[in-house]
């Protein structure tokens, strides 16, 4: 088995930031212990990066403050900046859970917004930052998200420069009149688009999730293969997850797809689990073996353990 057949999109690669916080994210996930930088380094050459690559990735992640620097010596180590229980706990949901909105009442928060003609950055500014948390596009200055969403919004306000209360109208436990069709509902979300990209994910590695349901735990040449098709499958289903707006399964519909590229995930994701942590494990104790026993993997069943508790 080829790492071509193996991973149908990885050859492109990701980028090595992007690759980088993936892996963190997966084997060192909150968890505030700095790592050598030469471990880093190496890490990401499993994946042909070299190392000047490495060393620029992991700068430009310190420079937006995603990893924060720590020097002992003539050596740097680097730790992920801590986050609040509040984002872990978003970040397992977001990844791993495959809850829509339950108990939905059929209401919605509405943003309407009245800008400048000459705010042009502005205007573009806020609605990229009103995609993020998940409102839909219903006309060109109205948007909307089901439920009730006042402290998203006070997010935007904060992250915005320049706009003022003003410059937004808020409705909440507003409801949609009946002449907004279900399907002018799913263009505002781009419905489509994510339908076909769930299938997509999931034509491409079901062949691979169904070898390891029927009992083939090595798929790969080697461990540092299947540190490769984790990660590659995770960069994937972290891009869908990102832009996918978590809707009351009552705007979905029954068969959306999302549920079994979920499964086909997990099947790979968690399979290779044990494998993949030996390697990040293996070259974390080559720099520090104290460290190195702090390296776990997650998995969609353990998240679901969790998240139902």
């Amino acid at each position: 088995m080829t790492s071509v057949q193996l991973l149908p999109r990885f050859q492109q690669g990701p980028r090595s930031q992007q690759l980088l916080t993936v892996l963190l994210g997966d084997y060192w996930f909150a968890r505030d212990e700095p790592i050598p930088s030469a471990a880093l380094v190496e890490l990401l050459g499993v994946f042909g990066v070299t190392a000047s690559g490495a060393r620029a990735a992991i700068q430009r992640l310190a420079h937006r403050e995603f990893l924060r620097s720590v020097k002992e010596g003539r050596s740097t180590s680097y730790g992920v900046s801590p986050m609040s229980r509040q984002q872990v706990n978003a970040h397992v949901m977001s990844l791993f859970s495959d809850a829509h909105l339950h108990g939905w009442d059929g209401t919605w928060t509405l943003v309407a917004y009245s800008l400048p003609d000459d705010e042009q950055g502005m205007r573009r500014m806020l609605r990229e930052q009103l995609r993020r948390h998940r409102f839909g596009n219903l006309y060109d200055a109205l948007w909307a998200r089901p439920g009730e969403h006042i402290e998203e919004l006070r997010g935007v306000r904060g992250e915005i420069i320049g706009l003022s209360p003003e410059h937004l109208t808020v409705f909440t436990g507003a409801r949609l009149p009946d002449s907004i069709s279900l399907r002018a509902v799913r263009t505002a979300y781009d419905l489509d688009d994510l339908a076909a990209g769930y299938r997509a994910f999931s034509a491409s590695w079901r062949p691979l999730a169904d070898r390891l349901r029927n009992g083939d735990q090595t798929p790969g040449d080697s461990e540092e293969e299947d540190l490769r098709v984790r990660t590659s499958i995770m960069t994937e289903w972290r891009l869908l997850r990102r832009s996918d707006p978590r809707l009351p399964m009552e705007l979905l519909g029954a068969d959306f797809p999302s549920h079994e590229a979920r499964q086909v995930c997990s099947a790979v994701y968690d399979s290779l689990g044990g494998r993949a942590q030996s390697v990040v494990r293996r070259i974390l104790a080559s720099h520090d073996s104290l460290l190195a026993q702090h390296v776990d993997h997650h998995t969609f069943a353990a998240s679901d353990a969790l998240l139902n508790a």
